[in-house]
């Protein structure tokens, strides 16, 4: 089986960053740096911020855990889009923290939909862009109306786990946009474009207020010692994250085009996945069986509550090949 179901980096991690781990497998037996300043130190310097709006994380999941838990009290809410990230509604059913879905526009996520779900209690929102799994993207015009007139007493989450995928222009820059807009809060990571999914690191760019608040709650030395290490080095192969980003883009247009061809309902993506529409679910089963039956795992969205729909990790020409030559099947 070919694992497509998890939005994994097709190509694996850096070879360089291979090699530093193996060469720091020795060190596990010792505690990891329970600040984790040179790792803080070097995400704010790639970013040109400040070292305290660094926060760490389990994966980016972890910190959207410490948001939920930690900035939204007992009786304030939150808004997200349907059809995105499904850990948001996860953990604030978890926390036992109320959730409100705005509907998405052509599958599309529209910041317009939010306003009528906003209200005095309304606490965070959470925006994944690009949004899993229907790999849409808001645009910088679209978000900058957003953080204009959403009550500054709001945090915004925007989830960027896949946003070195991006190839689009017009994708906001979330870090000059957070200098006008403290209550912005960004979440990225090394689980995608990075290929470390399997160590569990990620990070997130926050006021120094709100950053401090929330490094000051972490599970102390949560951040493993070669997760660390992972991605320290991770940051310093940025030719590594250029490569896998341009061969994604090629491969995902030409995936693209070629299930349009056969006639399937496919979107166009900006992640290393894409999104999948069918009229009845039984359609759906029927693709989701047939590529299971060609070696092709592919994640079936209605373990997330998402009906008649899948989505696909683009692979490479070989393999997406495989993929058109099983949707080809009747």
């Amino acid at each position: 089986m070919i694992k497509l179901s998890a939005n994994e980096n097709f190509y694996g991690c850096s070879p360089f960053v291979k090699k530093v781990i193996e060469e720091n497998a020795g060190s596990v037996s010792v505690y990891p740096d329970y600040q984790q300043g040179l790792l803080k130190e070097k995400i704010a310097s790639k970013y040109d911020v400040p070292v305290a709006k660094i926060i760490l994380g389990v994966g980016t999941v972890g910190i959207i855990d410490a948001i939920i838990r930690l900035l939204v009290k007992e009786d304030e809410e939150i808004i997200t889009f349907e059809r995105s990230f499904v850990a948001y509604g996860q953990l604030a059913n978890l926390y036992k923290k109320k959730i409100h879905y705005a509907s998405l526009t052509n599958f599309s996520c529209d910041t317009i939909a939010i306003f009528p779900l906003v209200n005095p209690k309304t606490k965070v929102v959470f925006i994944a862009n690009p949004n899993n799994p229907t790999g849409t993207i808001i645009n910088e015009t679209q978000l900058k109306a957003f953080l204009n007139k959403i009550p500054s007493s709001i945090y915004v989450v925007v989830d960027e786990a896949y946003f070195e995928y991006v190839s689009d222009n017009s994708f906001p820059n979330t870090i000059e946009l957070q200098k006008k807009h403290p209550n912005l809060i960004i979440l990225r990571g090394f689980s995608k474009i990075y290929g470390l999914a399997g160590l569990r690191i990620g990070y997130g760019i926050a006021e120094e207020k709100t950053a401090a608040f929330l490094e000051n709650f972490r599970v102390p030395f949560s951040i493993n010692s070669l997760s660390s290490i992972a991605a320290m080095a991770a940051l310093e192969d940025q030719n590594f994250v250029k490569k896998c980003s341009e061969q994604n883009k090629m491969e995902r247009e030409f995936l693209v085009e070629e299930i349009k061809k056969i006639g399937y309902n496919v979107f166009p993506s900006h992640g290393n996945f894409l999104f999948m529409f069918f009229e009845s679910n039984a359609d759906k089963e029927s693709v989701f069986n047939k590529l299971s039956e060609n070696g092709l795992m592919v994640c079936n969205l209605k373990i997330f509550g998402q009906e008649n729909s899948l989505r696909i990790g683009v692979g490479d020409r070989e393999t997406n090949k495989r993929i058109i030559r099983s949707l080809t099947i009747h």
